[in-house]
Parts: structure tokens; C-alpha cells; sequence
């Protein structure tokens, strides 16, 4: 059914970023849109997404892709033409369903970071009321999320689990014990994105392993005082056990991936060396990646 491999992706007919103010977005690479609709890959902006990517037109949706391809870097949009090269090589793509879901529930979090703000951190909504009534601070509006039991997960091969703080959200342990009683977990691939201040409980385990593959990745922005800094509340000491325990469960289950993500700003741009030489001792890969907003 695909017409050019050049610009063909395999996302909009089979996945959606369900995210805070019930954006319905392509994937977490394409810009903003928020044309809300609980059949999350038939949007209008997936309909037409997946006409024109057909057609051979770079849409600019897909900005971020055409660039990373320009300059060499595997897009997203390569990645997962990869991922679900089968569906691609045999045409079972069509109908739409979907397959990939990308999903913040709530803003319930433990934590509240520099670079964050109360649209993903209930612990900052106090924060941000202060600073408003300085006359220094945007007032957000109200954010609504969308309820994962509004969407079909039947067909679902990949989830990605946001936050807030995955694992202080009962949402997303609700979800994993549906899609365990249906079947459909044992076949499916997770990511779990968390700040490494919760424990790894029997029942994250039992989910966790019960997955076709799990990729853990651990939000972590500096060794020592200064990750408690920029991440408000949190405790190096208990990252640090917390960490511990993510390496055993690496080492007893090899279908478990561990890596740490790095938001890069002015507050730790200078430690970065420090931070990637300490997980290397730890034999865990780090991605450092900048930060672009708040713009302070």
C-alpha cells in the first residue's frame, strides 16, 4: 500500500502521543497539534499525514525527521519503519489501528523539576500559582488528561509509559493488569521513563518482566546534591539504592534494557563529563540531551 519509502511512516497508521490538554499527537517528535479524537490514529492530522507521506511530501509535521535524516541521524520515522517492518513488508497496516501508544495519564508526580512545569508535575501547581500572582509566571490553563480506558488497547504491540512519575500513577499499573488479563502483555514491548525515587515493587517486577521486552530509562541529571537541586525533592541516597536495584533486575532478566536520560541546562552543563563517567562505571548508557524550554 505504501507508495514512497522515501517519506513513508508507519506511525500514523498505527500510533498516537495521547498527552496532557488531550493533545492527540502523531508521535512525540511531530509538532503540536490538538484536534482531540478518542479514535487516537484517525485524527484528521493522521489522515492527512498519512495521504501526503505517501505521496512523496515531506510534511512539515515531520519536521524534526527530514532534519535528523538530513544531517544523518536515525529519525523516528526509520526506527519504526523498523520496528514494524512486517506490517510494512506484508500491507497489514490498513486499517488503522492502534498499535503504538505513547501515554501521560496524569501530572501526579513526587518531584518538582527545574525544567518542568505543572502541566507534567502536580507538585508544582503551588509553584506556579505563587509566581502568577507576582505578576512572573504564566498562568497555565487547567490541564485535562484523557482516560486510558476511553481508548481501545486491543491491538496494542508497544506502550510508552510518561508522567509525572510513572510509578507513583496507579493509572499505569492499571493499565498493565489489563493488558496482562487480555493477553496481551507477554507479546508486547514497554518503556518505563522514571526519576529513579520510586521503588521497583513485586508488582512492577511481575509486569515489567512479564513484557516481550522492557526498556527502562532512568531521569537522571547529575551525581550527588546537584540532581537534588535540579530535581526539587528528590534524594540521592535513595536514587542511588534505587539504581541499584534496576542494575540486579537488569542482570537477572535479559529481556530488561537500562539506560539514563540527561536533560542538559545551564545549571549542569559543566558536569557532564562527571555524570557520563559515573554511569559508565555503573556499564549503564546515558543520552544527554538540552534543554529547550522553559526559557529561563
Amino acid at each position: 500500500m505504501k507508495d514512497n519509502s522515501d517519506t513513508f511512516c508507519i506511525i500514523p497508521w498505527i500510533g498516537a502521543t495521547v498527552a496532557p490538554n488531550q493533545e492527540n499527537l502523531i508521535c512525540c517528535r511531530s509538532k503540536g497539534i490538538t484536534n482531540y479524537t478518542l479514535d487516537s490514529v484517525n485524527t484528521e492530522d493522521h489522515k492527512k499525514l498519512r495521504d501526503a507521506l505517501g505521496k512523496g511530501i515531506k510534511h512539515d509535521i515531520c519536521e524534526r525527521c527530514w532534519q535528523d535524516e538530513k544531517f544523518g541521524i536515525p529519525s523516528y520515522r526509520e526506527l519504526y519503519n523498523d520496528r514494524f517492518g512486517n506490517l510494512i513488508a506484508s500491507d497489514s497496516y490498513s486499517p488503522p489501528v492502534l498499535r503504538f501508544l505513547e501515554y501521560t495519564p496524569s501530572n501526579v508526580c513526587n518531584l518538582a523539576c527545574r525544567m518542568c512545569s505543572s502541566r507534567y508535575s502536580s507538585k508544582i501547581v503551588a509553584r506556579e500559582k505563587y509566581l502568577t500572582s507576582m505578576g512572573i509566571w504564566y498562568d497555565a490553563p487547567k490541564t485535562k488528561f484523557t482516560n486510558w480506558k476511553d481508548l481501545d488497547l486491543t491491538h496494542l504491540e508497544e506502550l510508552k509509559m510518561m508522567g509525572g512519575e510513572p510509578m507513583h500513577m496507579k493509572e499505569h499499573l492499571e493499565i498493565l493488569e489489563y493488558l496482562d488479563s487480555i493477553g496481551n502483555l507477554k507479546n508486547m514491548e514497554l518503556s518505563l521513563i522514571t526519576n529513579c525515587t520510586m521503588p521497583l515493587t513485586d508488582k512492577w517486577r511481575y509486569f515489567l518482566t512479564k513484557a516481550k521486552r522492557c526498556y527502562i530509562t532512568l531521569s537522571i541529571d547529575a551525581v550527588g546534591k546537584l540532581n537534588e537541586y535540579l530535581r526539587q525533592y528528590s534524594d540521592w541516597d535513595v536514587v542511588v539504592k534505587n539504581l541499584e536495584d534496576f542494575k540486579e533486575f537488569r542482570q537477572n532478566n535479559p529481556t530488561i534494557s537500562l539506560n539514563v536520560n540527561s536533560a542538559v541546562s545551564i545549571f549542569n552543563i559543566n558536569k557532564t563529563k562527571e555524570l557520563v563517567d559515573y554511569f559508565k562505571s555503573h556499564d549503564i548508557h546515558i543520552y544527554l540531551n538540552p534543554v529547550m524550554w522553559p526559557e529561563q
